[in-house]
Order: C-alpha cells, then sequence, then structure tokens
C-alpha cells in the first residue's frame, strides 16, 4: 500500500493501527486482484480503482474504534482484530463512493472520485459510449465490489465462528442504517427540524463511524453486557457528533450545532468507565472524541 495522503499527524496510537490497517487491505486487495485477473484482464479495472481510492487517504476512524473497542473489552493484540477492523474501511469506501455517484462529487480525499476518474479513464480502457456514463456505472460497480469485499475480509478474519456470527448481526444492523440513514437525507434531513436532522446523522454516518464499529470490536472480544453498554453510551453522542460537525463544516447545519456537538463530545468522553473497560483503551477513545472535535 502506498503513503496514504498527507493529514495532521495522528498520536502514536492511532497512527500504529492505521499503518497495520493499511498493510492487510494492500495484501488483501492484492490477493483479490489477481483472482479478478484470472476470470478476465478487464475485471482488474474493479479492484485498481478501488486500491486508488483507499491509497488516496483517511485517518482510518471506523478500524480504530472497532480495534479498540476490542481492546477496551478485553482483547488481546492480534491480526485477526486488525483484519475484521480493515474489512470496515472498504465498507466506508463502499459508502463513499456511491455518496460521490449520488452527490456528482468532483473529488475525494484530494483526489479525483471514481466517477470522475473512471470517466477520465474510459477512453484509455476501450469503453464505448458516454464517458460520462461510464464513469457512473462503472464506480457504482467498484462500490459493489468494495461492499462484497469488506464482508468476505470481515468473515474470513480468522475470528471463532461464534464471535463473527454475533458480530455479524451487528454488521448487518449496522449496513441497515447506513442505508436508511441515506435515503432520508436524500428525501430531506431538514424537512422535519432539528429532531429529523438529528434522526439521519445517528443512521447516516454514526451509527457505522463510531458505535457500530466500536460494538463490533467489543463483540469480538467477547465483552460483557455492561461493557458494551459503556461504549454505547460513548458511541452514540459520539457520532452523532461526527456528522453534525460534518454539517458545520459545510455550512448545512441547524442553528446552535456546533455547541450542541461540543456537548456531545463531552458526554461521550464521560461516560466511559475505566473499572469496566480497558483503561489503555479509554485513554485512547478520548483521544478519539477529541480528534472528532478538532476535525
Amino acid at each position: 500500500m502506498q503513503p496514504r495522503q498527507a493529514l495532521a499527524p495522528l498520536p502514536p496510537a492511532l497512527a500504529a493501527v492505521a499503518a497495520r490497517v493499511d498493510e492487510a487491505l494492500g495484501s488483501f486487495l492484492g490477493e483479490q486482484r489477481a483472482e479478478l485477473g484470472s476470470i478476465d484482464a478487464d475485471a482488474v479495472i474493479l479492484v485498481d480503482e478501488l486500491m486508488r481510492l483507499v491509497r488516496a487517504g483517511g485517518k482510518r476512524l471506523r478500524p480504530a474504534f472497532c480495534y479498540w473497542g476490542y481492546r477496551a473489552a478485553g482483547g488481546a493484540d492480534a491480526e485477526t482484530i486488525v483484519r475484521a477492523a480493515a474489512a470496515l474501511e472498504l465498507l466506508h469506501t463502499f459508502a463513499l463512493i456511491h455518496d460521490d455517484v449520488m452527490d456528482d462529487a468532483r473529488e475525494r480525499r484530494g483526489v479525483p472520485s471514481s466517477h470522475v476518474q473512471l470517466a477520465e479513464d474510459a477512453g484509455r480502457l476501450g469503453a464505448a459510449g458516454d464517458p460520462a456514463r461510464f464513469g457512473r456505472s462503472a464506480a457504482v460497480l467498484v462500490g459493489d465490489l468494495a461492499m462484497v469485499l469488506a464482508d468476505r475480509m470481515f468473515r474470513s478474519s480468522g475470528f471463532r465462528p461464534d464471535r463473527l456470527e454475533a458480530a455479524g448481526h451487528r454488521y448487518d444492523l449496522m449496513r441497515r442504517d447506513m442505508a436508511v440513514g441515506q435515503l432520508l437525507d436524500l428525501v430531506g434531513a431538514g424537512a422535519g427540524g432539528e429532531a429529523r436532522a438529528r434522526l439521519v446523522a445517528s443512521l447516516k454516518t454514526g451509527s457505522y463511524t463510531v458505535e457500530g464499529p466500536l460494538e463490533i470490536g467489543a463483540i469480538l472480544a467477547d465483552g460483557s453486557g455492561w461493557c458494551l453498554t459503556c461504549l454505547s453510551r460513548y458511541g452514540q453522542p459520539l457520532g452523532e457528533a461526527f456528522q453534525v460537525l460534518d454539517d458545520v463544516r459545510d455550512s448545512n447545519a441547524y442553528a446552535g450545532a456546533r455547541e450542541r456537538a461540543e456537548a456531545l463530545v463531552t458526554r461521550a468522553k464521560a461516560s466511559l468507565d475505566p473499572a469496566a473497560l480497558s483503561p489503555e483503551a479509554v485513554g485512547v477513545l478520548r483521544m478519539l472524541a477529541d480528534l472528532i472535535l478538532r476535525g
């Protein structure tokens, strides 16, 4: 995996997870490219575009929350949790690609978005017809592949079948919420006032950015019920804060949104119980909350 887009330096505990996730993604996607190439030479277009977008950067927040949710619940460091966490970055990439198509966004992570890049590559790839249409259609397929590969990477992470089944149930609920939140956003998040906007924020982004990854990690570690409760009390407000702050940066937020986001982050950090969770993980989860607040 090539170096990611330059970002503000991450704290060491987060940078270490991001580097391991990138390594796991590079190895996994390389294997998938070889498989696709054995089907047809053109099939590698899909995974090559996926690799290009993954290499472009990102903070790897979702893998970080999954990994540290696992550690918070008492899980020991292992490559299995890194692989499971990396699968969530592929899920995130699927969401980004489809979101960019729906919004006709021209750029992602400082590089052309997938449908733009694929439209530019249409001639070189030998695609007939309208390049823009090819770009949109091919990007949808790249996103579809990212979803399939996320599932494959997650379910082949190496955890016991009973842990994968339990975590897989939470994984499926998280993906459902992503779709519902995106639809409600398309319908119009602001149509129902602040309450509707908060619901969309929770479903569309908060659920799969913070709360879902945290709980998936904790379930994989076979965490206690109280541990999961503590992580949910941390993850729910922090996930909402993440989307609210994103809306603030896009100048698309309701009045008082910034103040609400700050209060949500404060509530999230206060909910972490060192008696129920790994003290090391508590410290990192607090850093993650501060990172979200800083943007």
